[in-house]
């Protein structure tokens, strides 16, 4: 029942986010940015009450996929009602990334688990959290590459902008994408540190494959970033890099993790 009561409020607040893009009175779109930011602030509460409702049930932190998939979409509605609240533009982007967060939130199940938890304590509580967060932001940065991508084609064809006329400005666009994505890779690289203190034997605790495609992730968001501050990367060359590092960070996150639990039977932790 409380799944379901999240994913309305979630919806509802996307639907007051992108109902305050109208044209309307100035007084009327900053009550409809306002209802939709409250909705969200509820949404998310509500959301923490069913992450911690399964978490703490467990003497051990061990997140299933869907588990560790809702905490990502918590992370990434906290950032979209930042960034809705700060920029009344980016409501658009925000009331996307609020439904999806409201999907995965619903879809929260504990179910049985098939792993083993070798090891836990406060580092990987850490390293969990820090992981969790780098992704969202990845993913907040990877969500405005496609909209620019999408946006700036229109312009440079002449198209009429239609409904992406209430997208904010590329520049705009541009920046926030890579705050987001500077931001994550501050996060990751924070995360990969971590990670020592809980990695006693890559091979033994089937960590390896995590570890190499975290550093690829890494090391192609690197490159990304240089390229921006050195070469003024920007475009389709700076979209590339970044879904380049999205699909391999994903990879790391949950394609490792699906192996590891659905295939045999253990968790990285």
């Amino acid at each position: 029942m409380l799944s379901i009561v999240l994913l309305a409020c979630y919806f509802a607040a996307a639907l007051w986010l992108i109902a305050s893009m109208q044209r309307a009175a100035d007084a009327a779109l900053r009550s409809r940015r306002i209802a939709g930011l409250s909705l969200g602030a509820v949404a998310v509460v509500l959301h923490a009450i069913v992450l911690w409702n399964g978490v703490s049930a467990r003497p051990e932190l061990a997140l299933s996929i869907a588990e560790t998939a809702s905490l990502v979409g918590f992370c990434i509605a906290g950032i979209a009602l930042l960034a809705a609240g700060r920029q009344p533009r980016f409501a658009g982007p925000s009331a996307l990334l609020l439904a999806i967060a409201g999907i995965v939130g619903a879809a929260t199940n504990e179910g049985a688990r098939q792993f083993l938890v070798t090891r836990g304590g406060w580092e990987l509580g850490v390293h969990i959290g820090l992981s969790v967060l780098a992704y969202s932001l990845i993913t907040v940065g990877t969500a405005l590459a496609i909209a620019l991508t999408m946006l700036d084609r229109r312009l440079h064809r002449r198209q009429a902008l239609g409904w992406m006329s209430k997208l904010p400005a590329v520049e705009s666009l541009e920046s926030g994408m890579f705050a987001a994505l500077g931001a994550g890779f501050a996060v990751l690289s924070l995360a990969l540190f971590s990670g020592f203190f809980f990695v006693e034997d890559l091979l033994a605790q089937s960590l390896s494959r995590k570890v190499a495609l975290s550093c690829i992730a890494w090391a192609i968001l690197a490159v990304l970033l240089f390229g921006r501050w050195r070469f003024g990367w920007r475009g389709r060359m700076a979209r590339n890099w970044t879904l380049g590092g999205f699909v391999v960070l994903g990879l790391a996150y949950f394609g490792s993790k699906l192996v590891l639990e659905n295939i045999l039977g253990r968790h990285w932790g």
